[in-house]
């Protein structure tokens, strides 16, 4: 039951900006609506609604401290009909009106930070696709990240159709958690997303993936890249990363969607999306 609350957990957070209900969340995972309210409580602690505000206002949070959009468009994008009821749902939650806590976040961010050994540059991607399974922990909490044995641990068997991959981890909650805006309030707060990068979309599209794992499409876009040498390095350089992208938001500003840290040969690189 839990792997179905799993997905219900990710169907919810890709359709943040969507007006679905739980009616629509019970027919994909193939529940009924009083069985999903109730496993999902039980496994999450918060109600599948309480919790997808609870997202959205953190993605909000986000979009408020680390982008030039305005209100409007924030609520928007964060799933909210207009500006008021964005704003009363961020003033529970934050205990602030969404204005001055740009204001707040932007002084901070825009303080000082002595960071050195980072290099950003904006790039773009071709479509590729990520094989991915869900962990409720934050990566330095991960034993093993990076190991291709570790990634794919349940894909053995897929090795040879998947040759052309590396691996991967997805990081929902570093953004928010970079402004204090991730309020640890229940269970699995964090989470991080591992599994396999793949040079070549077409190797997977047959394969039937084992339960736990998922496919994730990823479509052409700019993203910011900064290379680093170990996970020791990954919150400088996201730091770095984000001071990059505030100080050219002219040109380009991170979009919201998660963050990703790919292994390479000699190097990781952390890979922002973003909205030009």
């Amino acid at each position: 039951m839990f792997n179905a609350m799993t997905r219900a957990e990710i169907w919810l957070q890709d359709t943040l900006d969507k007006t679905l209900g739980i009616e629509d969340l019970a027919n994909h995972i193939g529940y009924s609506s009083s069985q999903v309210r109730r496993q999902f409580r039980q496994s999450f602690h918060i109600s599948p609604s309480a919790y997808r505000e609870k997202r959205r206002l953190e993605r909000a949070a986000v979009l408020l401290a680390l982008t030039p959009l305005n209100i409007a468009q924030i609520a928007i994008r964060c799933g909210y009909h207009n500006h008021s009821s964005f704003s009363r749902a961020f003033q529970r939650r934050y205990h602030c009106s969404p204005r001055y806590f740009r204001v707040m976040l932007r002084t901070k961010l825009h303080q000082p930070t002595s960071l050195h050994g980072f290099n950003t540059r904006i790039e773009k991607t071709n479509d590729r696709q990520m094989v991915l399974m869900r962990l409720y922990k934050a990566p330095e909490h991960i034993k093993g990240l990076g190991r291709e044995s570790y990634h794919n641990m349940q894909l053995a068997c897929l090795q040879a159709q998947l040759r052309l991959s590396k691996t991967i981890i997805v990081l929902p909650d570093i953004l928010a958690d970079r402004i204090n805006a991730l309020n640890n309030d229940s269970i699995h707060s964090y989470r991080t997303d591992i599994g396999l990068y793949l040079a070549d979309k077409s190797n997977s599209q047959n394969i039937a993936l084992p339960v736990p794992y998922r496919r994730v499409d990823i479509p052409t876009h700019y993203y910011a890249s900064t290379c680093f040498d170990t996970l020791a390095d990954l919150y400088g350089a996201l730091t770095h990363t984000i001071m990059y992208l505030l100080s050219r938001q002219e040109a380009c500003h991170l979009s919201g969607h998660p963050p990703q840290v790919l292994w390479k040969t000699n190097h990781l690189e952390l890979r922002i999306p973003l909205i030009g």
